[in-house]
This record gives structure tokens, sequence and C-alpha cells, in this order.
């Protein structure tokens, strides 16, 4: 079987992205270059932090073709409407030039997953660098955009000879790590960020074991934001601003203006509301018969059941909204008739 990404590399490209994000605990994110949606579906999914949900997601792009097949693919899906999330999300689509600010699109974040490439690489990318950095001014930015040099691995590209191609037809560049690292650490320094990079796509089945001395197929680099920088962060990670060796990026074509100074300012295209869990709060009755009765459920043999599995119940979730509100009930001695902490974090069993 020929070498292929496992798993696909657009899945790991949106689980990192993701996860960067929610390790950042933004709530709200803009998509500059969103396209049909595909990222801004990943990110509509529930997150494992509960206590920091996403609940504003923004798309802008300017293709309205692209922005017509997102808003028909963001529509909350017949089990979201059955099964109401605890937390309210809603999205917004706007078409237009992203380059143009308007009031109320900024975002706890920004991402810009694979658009670097598309636009010119002296005039697009400086605009677009401006943009995010300088005009949305997020706590956090994300970059990805494809790794020329993990090219040598599609030998159909002829990567490194006078045939060499780029992987779309649309690239207008593609960039090596050191170019990469040039025009971050240069837009860190520039705009007060801090950056960190690192490569996406090192998973790969029946590939060389050599395959990723390259790199990774893509590469990302994140921005926080420097007055962000020591809450962010928060795990030993030193600046990397002025560590760096710059190296001068290529020269490349002064092209006209790119397609995204053809558009106005954003403008709404749609807006998207996911249905939400609003009924009253049980009563104290009901809430303990509740817990018990779905403790029994989920119980092993020993009547012991785990805190995570009564939290993954969706009425458990819609009655108690947290986690630490769930834990917090469980140990209350006031429910003992309910349940009985087993004396750890998380177990717990189920009183006769």
């Amino acid at each position: 079987m020929a070498p292929h990404f496992f798993p696909p590399m657009w899945e790991q490209r949106r689980i990192c992205i993701a996860r960067t994000l929610y390790a950042q605990r933004v709530q709200s994110v803009v998509e500059v270059g969103c396209g049909e949606g595909n990222v801004l579906a990943f990110l509509a999914s529930s997150a494992d932090d509960d206590e920091h949900p996403i609940t504003r997601l923004v798309g802008i792009d300017i293709d309205g073709n692209a922005l017509a097949m997102a808003r028909e693919q963001l529509q909350p899906t017949a089990a979201e409407r059955r099964d109401l999330r605890v937390d309210p999300l809603s999205i917004e689509l706007y078409h237009g030039n992203a380059m143009e600010l308007i009031d109320g699109l900024q975002g706890d974040a920004v991402v810009c997953t694979e658009v670097l490439e598309h636009v010119s690489e002296q005039k697009g990318v400086r605009s677009l660098t401006r943009a995010v950095l300088g005009g949305y001014r997020p706590r956090i930015a994300v970059f990805t955009t494809p790794n020329a040099e993990f090219n040598v691995n599609f030998p159909a590209l002829c990567y490194g000879s006078p045939e060499a191609r780029f992987r779309d037809a649309d690239h207008k560049f593609e960039w090596t790590r050191a170019q990469f690292s040039t025009w971050a650490h240069r837009a860190a320094r520039d705009f007060g960020y801090n950056v960190t990079l690192s490569g996406i796509g090192m998973t790969m089945r029946n590939a060389a074991e050599d395959f990723v001395n390259c790199g990774g197929c893509s590469q990302m680099a994140v921005f926080v934001r420097l007055d962000d920088v020591s809450q962010e962060l928060g795990t030993g990670q030193e600046s990397k601003l002025g560590r760096e060796e710059i190296v001068e990026e290529p020269e490349g074509d002064e092209e006209s203006e790119n397609d995204e100074g053809s558009k106005g300012p954003p403008s709404l295209f749609a807006v998207i509301d996911y249905p939400k869990f609003a009924e009253a709060p049980m009563d104290a009755l009901a809430l303990q018969s509740l817990v018990r009765q779905t403790a029994l459920r989920i119980a092993d043999s020993s009547q012991t059941f785990q805190a995570e599995d009564l939290w993954a119940v969706l009425e458990i979730r819609q009655q108690f909204k947290r986690r630490r509100a769930l834990l917090e009930w469980l140990t209350d001695s006031e429910h003992a008739d309910a349940t009985k902490s087993l004396h750890t974090p998380s177990s717990f069993t189920i009183r006769s």
C-alpha cells in the first residue's frame, strides 16, 4: 500500500488547531478565509473544556459560493436540535475582504488555515499579516501553510528540480521552514507577539522512516499577544522573540494586489444560532432521583461508577452545566442518600 497520512492530513491539521485553541481557553474564534466552513464545523462540536466553551464563531471569505456551502454545512443537525447543548453557540459568516477591518469582527483568536499561500508573497502576505496581528489584534492567532520541503515526499511535484510544481495550482508560493520562520518571527517582533512554530502531518503509514526529516507536511505558527504571554503560555516556554536567526525572504513577484483586494469590506452573509437547553432546573428531589437512576445504569457490578461516565450523559450535563458543579454535588454530604465517595476524586458508589 502506498504511503498515506493516518489520520488524514486534513484531520491532523484541524485537531492541532482545535487543541491549540482549547489549550488557550478561547471562547470566540474568527477564521479568515473560512472557505466551505470545514474548520468552523470542527470547532462547533463540543470541546472537552466545559469551563471555557467556544460560544461564537466567525468566518470571513471572499468567495460567496464557498460561503453558501459553509452556511449549509454549519446548520445544526437533527441530533443537535434534539440533544440540546448546554452553552450557546452563534456562527456568523461574512462575505468580503478580511483585510478591510470592520467593527465587531474581533475575537479571542484568529485562525488562517492554509490561506497565506493563496495571496501574493509580497503585498498579500504583508496585508494579511497587518490585518490579523495589527488590526484584529487577537489574543491568539494561528496560521498554517504548506511546508515546501515536505514536497520531496510527493514525487509528482518534482521538488528541487526545474520542473517543480506547487501542491495546488492556486498557490502563489510555498515556503520552506526557514522562510516561514523568518516571516513568523518578523511578524511577532513587529506587532508585539510571542510565536512558537511546529509541524503538522508527522504521521504517515507505509512511509520511509526518515520521511519527517524535512518537517511536517504543513507548518503552524501560534502567536500569543505579549500582554498575555505570561498567563497564556504558563508552561515554562521562553519567548522566541529575538532568539531566532532571521534569514532574508526570497524576492518574489510584486504582483498586482491579489483577489482579496477585489472585494469590499466584509458584510454579513448569514447568522446561525444553535439551540440550547433552556428548561428550568429540576428541584432537589428530582435531581437526586436523576443522578441515582443514571448511576444505576452506568455502574459496574460493585455499584461503583466514575464521575466522568456520569458527566457523559446528556441529561446530567444539561442539569449541572459544569463538571465541577457535578463533583461538588456528588461530594456534598447533603446528597449522601444517593451516592457516597470512595475517597478518590472521581469514583463513587451507589448507596443501597
